[in-house]
Order: C-alpha cells, then sequence, then structure tokens
C-alpha cells in the first residue's frame, strides 16, 4: 500500500499546471464535453472542447491556470478567509482574446490536502476584467482568489492587499464562476 505524497514530495514532483490540465480534462468530461489536450501551447490553447448537440458540433478553446490553496498567514485574512492562492498576471495578458466567445480560462485550485473540486470558468473577458481589478505589484498584477472563512460557497478576488472587511471595493465576488459549465 503507498501512501500519499508529502506536500514537499508533491511540490518536487514537477510542473502544476500539468496537475491543473488533467483536473481541468476530467471536469469538463464531466459535464459532457470531450477534451483534447494540444500538443503545443501556443495561442494559449491548452484543450480543446468538443461536444455534439443534436446535429451541431461545438467547439470550446481552455487555458488551463493552476493555482495551489494555501493556509493565511497573516491574523487579518484569518478572520475573513480559510484558504487563498495567488499568483502572478500581466496586465494585457488576455488582452488580445477578450473578444473571442470561445475562449475560456479553467481556474483549478487545489490545497495539499486534496482536489475539492474548486474549480472555476471565465470568459476572457471576465478575465482580463478581474485581472484589471487585482493589486498592482511592479509591472504585474497579484491575483489572490480566497474562500470565506464565514461562507465557504463564497470566493473572492481581492482588489486590496489589507483590509478589515469584504465590501465592494476590497473585493470581487467571483462564487459565480465555480463550476460554471454553463458559461461554456
Amino acid at each position: 500500500m503507498t501512501s500519499a505524497l508529502s506536500p514537499e514530495n508533491k511540490r518536487k514532483a514537477g510542473h502544476y499546471e500539468v496537475v491543473g490540465e488533467t483536473l481541468a480534462k476530467y471536469e469538463f468530461y464531466e459535464a459532457g464535453w470531450n477534451p483534447y489536450e494540444r500538443f503545443l501551447d501556443i495561442d494559449k490553447t491548452d484543450i480543446i472542447l468538443r461536444k455534439r448537440i443534436g446535429s451541431k458540433i461545438e467547439y470550446r478553446e481552455i487555458q488551463v491556470k493552476f493555482g495551489k490553496l494555501y493556509d493565511l498567514s497573516f491574523k487579518w485574512e484569518q478572520a475573513l478567509f480559510d484558504r487563498t492562492s495567488w499568483r502572478f498576471f500581466k496586465p494585457d495578458e488576455f488582452s488580445e482574446l477578450k473578444g473571442r466567445k470561445d475562449f475560456f480560462i479553467a481556474y483549478v485550485l487545489a490545497h495539499d490536502s486534496g482536489y475539492k473540486s474548486d474549480f472555476f470558468i471565465f470568459s476572457a473577458l471576465e478575465f482580463h476584467n478581474l485581472i484589471a481589478s487585482a493589486i498592482p505589484s511592479k509591472a504585474k498584477m497579484k491575483v489572490y482568489l480566497s474562500r470565506s472563512k464565514h461562507n465557504p460557497e463564497k470566493w473572492f478576488l481581492r482588489r486590496k492587499s489589507y483590509f478589515k472587511e469584504i465590501s465592494e471595493e476590497t473585493c470581487v465576488d467571483v462564487s459565480h464562476h465555480r463550476r460554471a459549465f454553463q458559461k461554456l
């Protein structure tokens, strides 16, 4: 019998994006789409989805992002959130794709304790706008996605580095993007 990998071994095991893409393919398959992986990651497309609807075939292109969920360090965060993930994006990373109706970002979040179906779907325009709402950090934007401590169904993108309460000024509610397969 083998035991689960320790967090240190998981970090050494390889690129987290591969884990994210594997989980994304499973999630899309479960939602009725047939996922195909691109051999070359060009045009930001990691997975192509195919679905037959009657006699018509629909296609979607997906960029997969993986975010590791962390336990919180600071007392002020612990009062509001129980898990968070962060990563940097260029402000214009999806600007050339924001007009495409067939292009989506799948954001997979997982903690070292395991994957708990924290799977988000954004259109390119929605994700572009979220990046613009994130926290500036030098030439990039720091995107924090955090789960509410008091309502685990609620997820937020943080707009500020420090705050005492969740409001429209401090956060963007992204809960409706969690498992939002209907967007496809």
